[in-house]
C-alpha cells in the first residue's frame, strides 16, 4: 500500500506539472492530428502522458519536487520533438 501511495505522489506531481504548464501556456500545435480531436482532449493526453512519462524515468527517485519539475519540462519536450 506504500508503494501505490508512492507512486500516485509522483504520477500526480508529473501530471500536475504538465497541466500547469498547459494552463499557463497552451498547446502548440502538433503534426499528425487532425481537426476533428478536440484540445480538451489533447490536453487530457498530455497531463496523463506526463504523469506516465515520470513514473517511468524518475524510477527510485523520492524527491516530489524533482517529478513536479519533470512534468513541467515534458510538454516542452514533446513540442520540440514533433515540430
Amino acid at each position: 500500500m506504500r508503494q501505490l501511495q508512492k507512486l500516485l505522489i509522483k504520477f500526480g506531481c508529473g501530471a500536475f506539472g504538465s497541466f500547469l504548464l498547459l494552463a499557463l501556456r497552451g498547446i502548440p500545435p502538433l503534426p499528425g492530428i487532425g481537426p476533428d480531436v478536440g484540445h480538451l482532449w489533447v490536453g487530457i493526453g498530455f497531463v496523463v502522458s506526463g504523469g506516465l512519462i515520470t513514473l517511468i524515468w524518475q524510477v527510485g527517485d523520492e524527491q516530489p519536487i524533482r517529478s513536479f519539475i519533470f512534468g513541467l519540462t515534458w510538454p516542452p519536450l514533446i513540442a520540440a520533438l514533433t515540430r
